[in-house]
């Protein structure tokens, strides 16, 4: 089952939340990968997230955000994912794993990245 072409949205974030994402996504992706259910949008996702980690490392100079492509369907699976792993993210002091998450829940609901933004 395919998406419609203008069902893919673009999603940009900082390479670091974009890296953390990654990271997280790779922590869980055996234990999703288990449900038969959701083991296409699953595998779709991990395939789009390692193309973007494989061009990143291609690239000399490190760009300072990265925009990809999701279907509203990886896009809405991806937040929820990240909703539950931000209520579990570790709040404040040196840690910056929950500001990266809320960055990446923000640019997955339409919001995109801003240097700005406040994350609260």
């Amino acid at each position: 089952m395919t998406e419609p072409m203008q069902d893919v949205q673009p999603v940009t974030l900082s390479s670091q939340a974009f890296l953390i994402l990654c990271r997280l996504y790779d922590g869980c992706y055996d234990e999703l990968k288990q449900n038969e259910q959701l083991s296409e949008i699953v595998e779709s996702i991990a395939d789009m997230l390692l193309a973007g980690v494989e061009t990143l490392e291609k690239q000399e100079a490190k760009p300072k955000n990265i925009t990809f492509p999701l279907t509203m369907q990886q896009a809405f699976f991806l937040r929820r994912l990240v909703v539950e792993l931000l209520a579990h993210a570790p709040q404040g002091g040196e840690d910056r794993t929950a500001e990266w998450l809320q960055e990446c829940l923000t640019a997955l609901s339409g919001g995109g990245v801003s240097s700005n933004a406040p994350l609260s």
